[in-house]
């Protein structure tokens, strides 16, 4: 696990090389400058127009020695764009050394708007270089038109450090940068990492710009990082058998939404369950059982419960079963919570009931953990912001005693045993009908024989990802019936 970090925790860090470690500002600068260039120039061609929006503070200074490395390596298609304050003492010094090499200069006031805009759209690459991890509001006046801008150019863009707009403190949702690639320093900074930003950021490349390993060594982390992109669980042994592998019970099926309960199930065979058994609503029995064969089918009307490893609920449940929920709350099984499911705990939780359950996951989306939100008395708002949405997923797992799989293009894990675990996704082919069903149904398959609900949502979601970059590479776009077909064999290639 790699960590994620607050702006503040990079600021110190700057600061303790300078005070600790005895390297000036200006060294600082000048290596963060190399480094970006060196993790950029690669996608360059010669002939490129490179088109640098400069700050006044130490993020612009960086960009200023991106380009003068960049002029040194023959890249001299270059403009300068400038905003006119005075800036802070490197950055006048790297403004003074450009001043030597003759760079095409323009500083940014009214009556260059159109000249700004031309040249932007003229662009090959555009290097955003306004704001780094200091920003604590909304951009506003001249640094928001440039944004506006350069995000309405087809450029190419490269973000130094973090995309201008982005911070722990300020609405993800606000107007930021669009970057295809962010050269960040140090560490990964958390205000990239919430779901409405990470697009933004392009590929992320981290760099050091000398910082002292010991003191990166003591930077405290905000979030984690998932640095795999492969589950990894321990195989089978060679004397399982189905009533050993696990026996998974999927309450899901009602009349109006037969597809989601057929993909959960199936999920939890491709996903190692021997037994699974399947509890739908009487009206759908008949069809139920002649579609599933591999399933035991049943109807639950009350009557006790056996006992199962694990159970998944809430795919494709409808409205109305709360009192089906206390039962399987009741039990005390390791339990998954999915779809419905999840809007039924909420409509207990809204009044007031509280719930003793086993281990408990659940699987929203981002509707259903604003719904989740709102049922314990956290305003919508918290979710708004990098900083308050991870530590809304932190307040909320603590509150609900529960694993929690957040879903959007990302996936964040957050747990009472340690911090937000993000898992990178950025895979929009699984953004398809059933891919939710598919990954509630790898994750109770995990969870009745792994037994660790953390564990089991990182390796259940690592799984997921997998199967669903397998289905792409094959198939390209694909529904989630096809997406079942890959999630075995990215359970076999798991299996340390």
């Amino acid at each position: 696990m790699k960590s994620l970090a607050l702006a503040k925790t990079v600021s110190d860090l700057d600061a303790q090389a300078q005070n600790t470690a005895c390297l000036s500002a200006l060294v600082l600068m000048e290596s963060a400058g190399l480094q970006i260039f060196e993790a950029w120039k690669h996608e360059l061609e010669s002939h490129d127009r490179l088109v640098f929006l400069c700050g006044s503070g130490n993020n612009g200074g960086d960009a200023l020695v991106a380009a003068r490395y960049a002029w040194n390596a023959g890249y001299t298609n270059s403009l300068l764009v400038l905003l006119p304050k005075q800036g802070s003492p490197s950055y006048q010094q790297q403004r003074a050394i450009i001043q030597s090499y003759g760079f095409e200069t323009l500083v940014w006031e009214p009556d260059q708007h159109t000249r700004v805009q031309d040249e932007l759209n003229a662009a090959a690459w555009i290097v955003d270089g306004l704001f780094g991890t200091g920003l604590s509001g909304e951009l506003c006046g001249d640094a928001r038109l440039l944004v506006e801008f350069a995000n309405a150019s087809q450029a190419k863009k490269l973000a130094i450090d973090i995309p201008s707009g982005l911070g722990d403190e300020v609405p993800a949702s606000s107007l930021h940068f669009h970057a295809d690639l962010t050269v960040t320093m140090g560490l990964e900074k958390l205000a990239m990492f919430h779901p409405a930003s990470r697009a933004s950021c392009g590929r992320i490349v981290t760099v050091n710009p000398t910082f002292p390993p010991f003191l990166m060594e003591k930077a405290p982390s905000a979030a984690l990082l998932c640095d795999r992109t492969k589950a990894c669980i321990a195989p089978l042994a060679s004397r399982e058998y189905k009533n050993s592998r696990g026996h998974v019970a999927v309450f899901s099926l009602s009349e109006h939404y037969t597809g989601a309960a057929r993909l959960a199930a199936r999920a939890c065979f491709f996903a190692r369950s021997g037994l699974v058994t399947l509890y739908c609503d009487r009206e759908v029995l008949p069809i139920a059982a002649s579609e599933a064969p591999s399933l035991m089918v049943k109807t639950y009307e009350g009557q006790d419960l056996p006992s199962y490893d694990a159970i998944l609920a809430g795919p494709g449940w409808g409205s109305g079963r709360e009192a089906l929920l206390q039962t399987l709350f009741g039990t005390g099984t390791p339990l998954v919570l999915d779809a419905d499911g999840i809007r039924c705990y909420a409509h207990l939780l809204k009044q007031g009931m509280e719930i003793s359950h086993g281990p408990l996951i659940l699987t929203p989306h981002l509707g259903e953990l604003k719904a989740l939100c709102e049922a314990v008395s956290l305003p919508p708002e918290v979710l708004d912001t990098p900083r308050s949405f991870f530590s809304a997923l932190e307040e909320l797992s603590h509150r609900l005693h529960a694993t929690l799989v957040v879903k959007s293009s990302l996936v964040h894990v957050a747990s009472e045993k340690e911090k937000v675990i993000v898992i990178e996704g950025l895979n929009p082919s699984l953004g398809v009908g059933g891919s939710g069903d598919v990954l509630g149904g790898i994750i109770a398959a995990l969870l009745a024989k792994l037994k660790d609900p953390v564990l089991c949502a990182v390796e259940g979601a690592l799984i997921h990802q997998d199967a669903g970059r397998k289905a792409q590479l094959a198939c390209g776009y694909y529904d989630s019936e096809t997406l079942l077909n890959f999630v075995g064999k990215a359970v076999e290639e798991a299996e340390a």
